[in-house]
């Protein structure tokens, strides 16, 4: 268990250590206000008939969806995030599982990193008698901001200097300058003032004149979506009670820890870390360990990489603990609102030695 808190607060320090890197980067940027909203419907579907064996050997297919909730004001913030996944085997639902969580974040001075929390998990595995829910409270450290605006005056600079409609990168102070006036696009009454007043910036700094056409493809980048980017992290720690056992057993009072972290090292990148442990005051003993970290690269305007890894380790008091890890890549393929892509899979389940292996084909659809 000592291992598993160490880790935990291992990824605090690592993603306060990575927000630090480089001269100007995107987690330079430190926004007022933080509000983003993500839903993702992603599945995978396989058929696999050997000549050598009797009958269809695979016909599988899962669907999840996911949805993610960030606001960060400098007196109160919130985080909201849930998970369902349906999995099917020849035409019939294998299993099911659903999961959420809502944090409410109160900082005790506006704008510093000093937080309580009140905080509501729940979860659902098919064959469980009932859902497990536990409230939480507690107080933690860190903030998390989106750094989408001077992730769209990166792309702009480098469109710009890929027409040559600038000679050399725009300096630090005013890439800042146009991701302030991005991020107020919300007072603008109309696009063209904010491309605009976005277009004065980069002339007066350039020192020359944008064309038309140019103009429009500056507003094009304003105006995208799909790709919002984020930093920061905080670790946050505090009791809990079952309100429900999902096993019907007491309503037990449990022992909390848990970090998020989130690193753009590029306006076409993001990593993203999360880790969480709980269990009853004898927690080094008792205790479940999840860990989640996910990648994403963009390769082209249509294109991008995807890497994730989950880690779950379950030690029940008196007995040895059961590891399991996913890991997947993928390259992703955009249609519109829409992905899709060839992805391989490693996984390995409780108690198995070997690593399984999968080739699959995935989609996966932006809900928000």
């Amino acid at each position: 268990m000592k291992r598993s808190v160490v880790f935990v607060v291992g990824m605090a320090v690592v993603g306060s250590t990575l927000s630090g890197m480089g001269a100007i980067g995107l987690c330079d940027y430190k926004p007022p206000l933080t509000d983003l909203a993500s839903a993702w419907l992603s599945g995978t579907y396989r058929y696999f008939d050997a000549p050598t064996t009797a009958g269809v050997d695979i016909n599988a297919g899962r669907a999840t969806v996911n949805f993610t909730r960030l606001y960060d004001s400098p007196g109160f913030g919130y985080t909201l995030t849930g998970l369902g996944e349906l999995a099917f085997a020849d035409l019939a639902l294998s299993s099911a599982t659903a999961s959420g969580a809502g944090t409410l974040r109160y900082y005790f001075t506006e704008g510093e990193p000093v937080f309580g929390f009140a905080g509501l998990n729940g979860g659902y595995i098919l064959g469980q008698p009932k859902p497990a829910l536990t409230l939480s409270v507690g107080g933690g450290y860190g903030r998390f901001a989106d750094v989408t605006p001077l992730a769209k005056a990166m792309r702009i600079q480098t469109m710009l200097l890929a027409r040559r409609a600038i000679t050399r990168a725009l300096p630090d102070a005013t890439l800042l300058a146009v991701a302030e006036e991005i991020g107020r696009a919300i007072e603008y009454a109309e696009i063209k003032d904010l491309v605009a007043a976005v277009v004065g910036l980069i002339e007066n700094a350039a020192g020359t004149s944008l064309d038309p056409r140019t103009v429009l493809a500056v507003e094009d980048e304003i105006l995208a979506t799909g790709a919002e980017r984020y930093c920061g992290w905080a670790i946050q720690g505090g009791l809990g009670y079952e309100l429900s056992d999902p096993y019907g057993g007491p309503q037990d009072v449990v022992v909390t820890i848990s970090t998020d972290a989130a690193y753009a090292p590029g306006p076409d990148a993001q990593l993203l870390v999360r880790a969480v442990v709980e269990g009853p005051f004898d927690i080094v003993n008792h205790h479940t360990l999840t860990a989640n970290l996910s990648y994403e690269q963009g390769l082209s305007a249509t294109s991008s990489l995807q890497g994730s890894v989950a880690y779950t380790r379950v030690k029940p008091l008196n007995l040895d603990p059961v590891d399991s890890v996913a890991v997947a890549v993928q390259v992703t393929f955009s249609l519109g609102r829409a992905t899709v892509g060839v992805s391989l899979g490693l996984s390995k389940a409780p108690g198995e030695a070997e690593w399984a292996k999968d080739l699959s084909i995935s989609f996966a659809m932006k809900l928000l």
